[in-house]
């Protein structure tokens, strides 16, 4: 046998720009990009009655249920290939044929995914026929994983360079995003593929009721009213590619990675910080990273979870970083849309950003009626209620804040 040949030296020098080539996505509004941004911009929502078990007995029964993935998942996976992880490969399959990359360029491309219960509710499926004494086949459980995921894109696209599995809680896809862009800002890569993956399954059901951090009604981000959140499920892929390398093949640019930012609270295990501290010094850090002031941004993707107390943090973070522009920034929140889709909301929540970017709109906060916040000499902020807003978008800010003070912002700038 031959030894494998060396990677083609790629030119060292920092801080390439970071376009973005491809996009896809799965939500519950739909499966591809053109079904969620068509969503986004009607305004619907996609939380609806749980199906996939039996929800008796808990706080709520509701969620935001994706439809069932129907890619090819090919003769690639090794073992049964669970819900979430046929996800992610969905929105890969779209992100990269959106792209028109071809075998070369993916060969030496990175992979980094964030996720967080991987195949848990294959598992969980396997071990009540094990207690039920029926027959079970136990190769379910080789996808319990959360990096199965990451390890069936790889193979299904014969990707060979840099990958990676990010576990932050809510922040691992954004997380998974920036540090992607990072090996294309750097030049050891010309080609990322970017995203995150979650399924709904009985474990994150029963831990965020137990939490009692869930609605039993359509959940109501930044609303005086709301009761808590509703969970999602779905995936989100970006396709992140040195500019450079982009145009000389000459692939449409749909946005750019422009900058991105972590921080940690470390204040509590769930709790965020009730200063939004950590929120505001990530928003900072990307913007700086990418070069740009607050008075830059055009729409804040905001992790809006309608949980009181991380929804009130992320105000005083939005109204710390911005000053007396704050009310004059959209800000929405596409959860109200398609659930809290955790380790995948970084990424799904990204895609959104360049559908709006792309598309010259606005998404709304569904079920927005009155802010929660003193009304006194501060002007409330733009919540974008209801409905979606044309608007002409240079800069997008794109939030996700997680369990532990893990806080990963990107920023998203027009082609």
């Amino acid at each position: 046998m031959h030894p494998p040949s060396p990677p083609t030296p790629i030119d060292p020098a920092p801080h390439r720009r970071v376009a973005i080539t491809g996009i896809g996505a799965i939500t519950a509004l739909g499966t591809g990009t053109a079904a969620f941004e068509a969503g986004l911009r009607e305004g619907r929502s996609g939380v609806g009655p749980i199906t996939l078990f039996d929800v008796g007995g808990f706080r709520t029964s509701i969620g935001a249920q994706a439809p069932d993935p129907v890619v090819e998942v090919g003769a690639t996976a090794h073992a049964p290939v669970s819900r979430p992880d046929r996800f992610g490969l969905q929105a890969a399959a779209e992100a990269i044929a959106r792209a028109g990359l071809d075998a070369a360029a993916l060969r030496g491309a990175a992979c980094y995914f964030g996720t967080g219960t991987g195949g848990a509710g294959d598992s969980e499926r396997y071990m009540i026929k094990v207690f039920a004494g029926e027959p079970a086949d136990a190769a379910v459980i080789v996808a319990h994983q959360p990096c199965s995921v990451t390890d069936l894109v790889t193979r299904r696209f014969g990707i060979e360079g840099p990958r990676s599995t990010i576990m932050t809680a809510c922040s691992s896809s954004a997380t998974a995003v920036g540090y992607a862009g990072d090996l294309i800002r750097l030049g050891r890569v010309d080609v990322a593929i970017a995203g995150g993956s979650e399924g709904l399954c009985r474990l994150t059901y029963a831990g965020f009721n137990a939490l009692r951090a869930t609605s039993p009604d359509p959940a109501r981000p930044f609303d005086r009213h709301r009761k808590g959140l509703n969970l999602g499920e779905g995936a989100g892929v970006l396709v992140l590619e040195a500019e450079e390398h982009a145009r000389a093949r000459g692939a449409v640019i749909l946005g750019y990675l422009a900058g991105y930012g972590v921080t940690a609270d470390a204040h509590h295990m769930t709790a965020p910080h009730p200063d939004g501290d950590g929120a505001a010094r990530a928003m900072l850090a990307a913007l700086a990273d990418a070069g740009l002031t607050p008075d830059d941004v055009d729409y804040v993707n905001a992790h809006g979870t309608a949980t009181p107390h991380n929804d009130a943090a992320e105000v005083r973070a939005l109204r710390r970083v911005f000053g007396a522009r704050a009310p004059r920034v959209p800000i929405s929140s596409t959860k109200s849309q398609i659930g809290h889709t955790l380790g995948a909301a970084g990424a799904v929540e990204a895609v959104a950003s360049i559908l709006a970017l792309g598309g010259d709109f606005v998404p709304p906060t569904l079920r927005h009626e009155e802010p929660d916040e003193p009304q006194g000499a501060e002007a409330p902020l733009d919540f974008v209620p209801d409905r979606s807003r044309p608007a002409r978008l240079e800069v997008v800010l794109s939030s996700s804040f997680a369990f532990g003070g893990n806080n990963t912002v990107l920023v998203f700038t027009h082609a």
